[in-house]
């Protein structure tokens, strides 16, 4: 009978085994983590281009019940919008992602000398945009401005735009000037100048739709806030009444689209053109968009006067407005010591 020989593992034979096994766990710990970042890959695309998230189509806003809605239909929009007062015609037009809403203390005061017409534009508020190409540029949203002023009989008026929207309106003086009378621009981007870094991220694809779709109406709130230097009257029912339309797809949609989309060098390099009595009324506690533009609006719009309203932020006629609409009342109205 043959006996085997014992075997003996030496120093060597440990250190090859080692290696052998830290290269599987280091191969095994590889691919558990490309496992990883590919689902988190995946998950980032799915919310980007696929998940949707809930609309906040059960609010009843208590607003809309009685400020007297009106709609009117056109090839680019069905727009929702509010008409009362009467003399000459002024349309209003809110921020970025805000409605008629914002104006429901501007509205009042206007409408005992003038037509307003306060209007949600394409992709805010209660106005549908009927086509699915629609660019949500500043060629396209003046476009849309037009086709609303003709539909409801408004071949000339004077303009009032906030944030984006004051963008949109400058943006329509500059090329249809016969059609404005006087241009009010609050705390409206126009030079060409980058964005505030709060809303910068949404420029990025699938960055911007991700980040859009999650917000939620906490995060919108925060965001919000930063527009008052009065924090206190940013209230819940306001967040509630402007939470409820930009909950809606399209309109989450258009946020970044209109981020993404508004040149301000277009209008930048029209100011010139501009032939309308023009006020720029901004605060100087706007932290979106820095007072300094006020000043160079103010420099190269022909007609041009400047009011910087002390301790107001960027939402102006809301956090300052008995500051504010007494100084775009009497601009409208045509007051001496607002003209240059």
């Amino acid at each position: 009978m043959r006996h085997r020989q014992p075997t003996h593992i030496g120093a060597g034979g440990l250190a090859r085994g080692r290696p052998c096994r830290a290269r599987r766990l280091q191969r095994r710990t590889l691919a558990s983590v490309a496992g990883l970042l590919a689902l988190l890959v995946f998950a980032v695309l799915l919310v980007a281009y696929a998940w949707q998230p809930p609309e906040d189509r059960g609010y009843r806003s208590p607003y809309l019940a009685q400020a007297g809605s009106r709609y009117v239909d056109t090839p680019v929009a069905r727009f929702h919008y509010i008409r009362t007062g009467h003399g000459p015609p002024v349309v209003l037009l809110p921020g970025g992602t805000l409605w008629t809403y914002s104006y429901r203390a501007v509205i009042p005061q206007l409408a005992k000398h003038f037509t307003v017409v306060a209007v949600d534009m394409p992709g805010q508020g209660y106005t549908t945009v009927k086509r699915e190409d629609f660019r949500y540029d500043l060629e396209a949203m003046s476009g849309g401005l037009e086709s609303f002023m003709d539909a409801v009989g408004l071949p000339r008026a004077s303009l009032v735009g906030h944030s984006w929207d004051g963008a949109i309106a400058l943006y329509f003086a500059e090329r249809h000037p016969q059609r404005v009378h006087q241009l009010v621009l609050i705390d409206s981007p126009g030079v060409d100048d980058a964005s505030s870094w709060d809303f910068r991220p949404l420029e990025f694809p699938v960055v911007g739709e991700v980040i859009g779709k999650l917000m939620s109406r906490s995060t919108f709130r925060d965001t919000l806030l930063k527009g008052f230097a009065h924090p206190e009257r940013l209230t819940r029912e306001a967040v509630d009444e402007y939470w409820a339309p930009l909950s809606l797809r399209q309109n989450r949609q258009a946020m970044w689209t209109l981020q993404r989309n508004l040149d301000y060098s277009l209008t930048d390099q029209r100011l010139g053109d501009v032939r309308a009595p023009t006020l720029v009324l901004w605060g100087d506690r706007d932290r979106f968009d820095e007072p300094w533009q006020a000043d160079e609006l103010g420099r190269r719009i022909q007609l041009a006067t400047v009011r910087i309203l002390p301790g107001c932020g960027h939402m102006l006629h809301e956090d300052c407005p008995t500051q504010a609409i007494p100084a775009l009342a009497s601009f409208l109205a045509g007051d001496p010591t607002l003209r240059r």
